[in-house]
């Protein structure tokens, strides 16, 4: 049952949106102005109150260094296996085998199994994910979804035009300042909330829906999202064998932060992804392989609760 509260809402959310789809309920140009909507707007918004009031010390500093060269590395291990991926799917390989999705997976699925209270453990973790995720793994992508040639020059200065990485830079200086949590404790910090709050509450849902206004179960794409399930769990496995042996080396053992490193890299590539995508064909592989990996999320956090039990 605690499973089924976790995924059930997730489910129902990408069932919408297929059913939006199948219905005509939403167009293609509506599902686009909901994508700018959320990377624009809603997302940057939700990345910067994350980042704003996280605490930073010498281990997150640590974790964040370590979780960046594994993101560096796996993203580069995508490239070299994209020979194996035939067909117009082949580019999309490397981001379906690196970044993870925090927020609307991992978070959930580790504090129903570690506690609220724990949610700290896993939250640092995810910053690597978003300064790399939305700066390098989104510039890119873009420049693949235009056809255009890998420029390191113009990556650079999308990040610095990308809504989310400035987000995530600001949130950062002001998690360090503390300005924000300040503002919190301040007579402000109710209406400071309430503004976050009326941004941000509906971003999980329209992502979901617009992933499952993409989704497409059809013969043609069942062999390709497996085929690129199976390359990220084989590469996701060695990835967290390495994080998990680089922070007992360098940070000490924890089982809250074994649990978390677990849980947070057995989850699917971020949604946020599909937000950026453009071509239907491409939408429609990410969103559907993206849907099936969350068995994979499932499956390990029935592992890891019978373990822990």
């Amino acid at each position: 049952m605690r499973i089924l509260e976790i995924i059930l809402p997730v489910l129902v959310m990408l069932v919408l949106g297929m059913a939006c789809r199948k219905l005509k309920l939403l167009t293609k140009s509506g599902i686009d102005n909901m994508k700018l909507l959320v990377t624009n707007i809603m997302l940057p918004v939700a990345i910067f109150h994350a980042l704003a009031t996280a605490d930073y010390s010498v281990k997150t500093w640590k974790l964040v260094g370590i979780m960046f060269v594994m993101l560096v590395v796996s993203f580069g291990v995508g490239f070299l296996l994209k020979p194996l991926m035939n067909g117009e799917y082949r580019k999309y390989l490397p981001f379906m085998v690196s970044v993870y999705e925090g927020g609307l997976m991992a978070y959930p699925l580790y504090t129903s199994l570690c506690g609220q209270e724990n949610l700290s453990q896993i939250a640092v973790l995810d910053i690597a994910g978003l300064l790399f995720g939305f700066s390098i793994y989104m510039g890119m992508l873009g420049q693949v979804e235009n056809g255009e040639k890998i420029n390191a020059k113009k990556l650079c200065m999308s990040a610095f035009h990308t809504p989310a990485f400035i987000a995530s830079v600001l949130g950062i200086l002001a998690g360090l300042s503390k300005v924000v949590i300040c503002l919190i404790d301040s007579p402000f910090g109710g209406a400071y909330l309430a503004v976050e709050g009326i941004l941000t509450t509906s971003v999980t849902a329209i992502i979901l829906i617009v992933v499952g206004y993409s989704m497409e179960l059809t013969k043609e794409l069942i062999r390709p999202c497996l085929k690129t399930i199976l390359m990220r769990v084989l590469l996701q496995t060695l990835m967290a064998i390495g994080v998990l042996w680089a922070v007992h080396l360098w940070i000490g053992d924890n089982m809250l932060l074994n649990l978390a490193i677990i849980s947070y890299m057995s989850a699917p590539a971020t949604f946020s992804m599909q937000t950026f995508l453009k071509k239907e064909e491409g939408s429609a592989y990410v969103s559907t392989t993206n849907s099936m990996y969350c068995m994979v999320s499932i499956l390990v956090y029935i592992i890891l609760a019978s373990v822990v039990s």
